[in-house]
């Protein structure tokens, strides 16, 4: 799997770059969202991984650009900054609290984010599950939008 990893801190690419490359992953890093964005369009990407505060396209912008163009595309937002910010529509997956508590919780975001992906984010999960259990209990009422 080919994760995309944009920050513009060398330092921080290149050791989120080497946890990935060591977990197995094929790492492209960029050192700013409009070179990310660029890369994104080759296409082949599994997971984006994007540093929230950058110069330019900060993370926030590169992802309400992933969610329109490839809304599938999981994303980690990483960020020093854990305060409440507004995302608007565009949320990530993963929130990667930087500094990182330990070089597994780079590997494990990802993993979490890739999971969600295929299985479905857990807020879709936990809808789906309350209308079964609604179903269930009044299996007379119709759904929103249902015609007799």
């Amino acid at each position: 799997m080919k994760v995309l990893v944009i920050d513009d801190e060398r330092e921080v690419c290149d050791l989120v770059g080497r946890v990935l490359l060591r977990a197995g992953f094929d790492v492209v890093t960029a050192p700013a969202g409009e070179v990310g964005l660029g890369l994104l369009q080759d296409g082949g990407f599994s997971c984006v991984v994007v540093d929230k505060l950058m110069p330019g396209l900060g993370g926030l912008e590169v992802m309400a650009e992933v969610r329109r163009a490839w809304p599938t595309l999981p994303v980690v937002l990483m960020t020093a900054h854990p305060q409440p910010f507004q995302l608007g529509d565009a949320q990530p997956d993963v929130v990667l609290l930087k500094p990182f508590p330990t070089l597994d919780a780079v590997t494990d975001a990802v993993s979490v984010a890739l999971e969600n992906a295929r299985t479905g984010t857990p807020l879709e999960a936990l809808r789906d599950r309350v209308v079964a259990v609604v179903t269930d209990i009044a299996p007379g009422l119709k759904r929103r939008g249902e015609q007799d």
